[in-house]
C-alpha cells in the first residue's frame, strides 16, 4: 500500500447540451505547463463555500456568459479521477443544462481560444481525455465513474 498522502481537488462540469447531442466546449489557449490547447467542457474549481450546483452555474457564465438557473440544470454524474504517482486526486461533479439564458460566446478570451459545439458521441481527437470519458459517461452510463485507479492492491 501507497502510505504518500494524495490530494483531493473538487471540480464541477457544466455541460451546456443542444438537443442534437453536441455539447459546448471551451479551447483554452496553449500553455507551457498545461501543453497544446484542447477542448474540454466548462468547468473549474468550487469555491469557498459553494455548494456544487451553483459553481457549475458560476463556471457556465463565467467562462460563457450563459445564464443557467437551478431549475434549468440536472445532475448527471460524478468521475473520480486519480493521477498516478502525482499525489493529486479530483472529484469532478458532473450537471448538464439543455436550455439557458443568453447566448453563449467567450467571456474569457485571457484563458480561451473560443467555443466549439463538439459532438458528443463522436469527439474530434483535440479533445482532452478526461472530457471525453464525461461525454462517453452521459451517453452511455453509468452516472459514475473510477478513473485511472489500480484494478489491483488497495482495499476492498
Amino acid at each position: 500500500m501507497n502510505d504518500a498522502p494524495h490530494l483531493l481537488i473538487s471540480d464541477v462540469a457544466q455541460v451546456l447540451l443542444r438537443a442534437n447531442g453536441a455539447a459546448l466546449c471551451v479551447r483554452r489557449k496553449p500553455d507551457a505547463a498545461l501543453g497544446p490547447g484542447q477542448l474540454t467542457v466548462v468547468g473549474g474549481h468550487l469555491e469557498a463555500g459553494e455548494p456544487l450546483d451553483r459553481a457549475a452555474r458560476r463556471e457556465a457564465k463565467e467562462e460563457t456568459g450563459v445564464r443557467i438557473s437551478a431549475d434549468q440544470q440536472e445532475f448527471c454524474g460524478l468521475i473520480h479521477h486519480h493521477e498516478p504517482g502525482a499525489g493529486l486526486d479530483r472529484i469532478t461533479v458532473v450537471f448538464v443544462a439543455q436550455s439557458w439564458t443568453g447566448e453563449p460566446r467567450n467571456a474569457e478570451p485571457n484563458k480561451y481560444e473560443g467555443l466549439f459545439w463538439v459532438p458528443m458521441e463522436k469527439p474530434p481527437p483535440d479533445c482532452h481525455p478526461y472530457t471525453t470519458q464525461i461525454f462517453h459517461m452521459l451517453a452511455h452510463g453509468p452516472s459514475y465513474r473510477a478513473l485511472n485507479w489500480p484494478t489491483q492492491g488497495g482495499s476492498e
